[in-house]
């Protein structure tokens, strides 16, 4: 799917979790594996598979073996221990996981491989609220329903896991520091 905003999931999982957590050479490479799984086009164009076809669009960069085998890649490149290592493919995953996740919620186009390689089967979400049916490929509609649709609720659940963060912080920094924050005062 032609989606202005697929790097928008990996800076708003990256925002959420910590910028001192994922740091922005993760956090780019997160943007850059949201986009990736549409290097099938490529596939398609080369005429190497058709577009349905299980190395076509929404093929296997679209499953979620693609997306766990990225991001252990990708988390071989964080750097020295296993935490951090996991903890980079665990971002990356989910970065490349966000990809075909979007393109599942909008209500036109091809479903998704997301089992390969165990079942080439095209596989719709139950649930595709996004509205795209007659909205150009590319232009301005698009663009303003993608903000609608995905840019809002990615700004709101942003901003809920950064107000729960500081909320703990808060609550943790109270507690270090000798205070109960449940202690009633009286």
């Amino acid at each position: 799917m032609a989606t202005y905003l697929h790097f928008a999931p990996a800076i708003a999982l990256a925002v959420a979790a910590g910028t001192h957590r994922t740091g922005w050479r993760l956090t780019l490479a997160g943007a850059f594996f949201a986009v990736l799984p549409d290097a099938d086009f490529a596939l398609v164009t080369m005429g190497l598979d058709r577009y349905s076809g299980p190395f076509g669009h929404r093929g296997f960069t679209h499953s979620i073996a693609f997306a766990l085998a990225l991001g252990a890649f990708g988390g071989l490149w964080a750097g020295p221990g296993w935490r951090r290592r996991l903890g980079a493919a665990s971002f990356l995953a989910l970065c490349t996981l966000s990809h075909p996740l979007l393109d599942g919620l909008f209500d036109r186009g091809i479903c998704n491989a997301w089992l390969w390689p165990f079942d080439h089967a095209r596989l719709c979400l139950d649930w595709r609220p996004v509205p795209m049916i007659g909205v150009p490929l590319f232009g301005v509609e698009r663009f303003q329903r993608e903000l609608l649709w995905i840019g809002v609720p990615l700004v709101l659940l942003t901003n809920a896991a950064l107000l729960l963060r500081a909320g703990w912080s808060s609550v943790r920094s109270l507690a270090i520091n000798g205070r109960n924050p449940c202690a009633t005062h009286g």
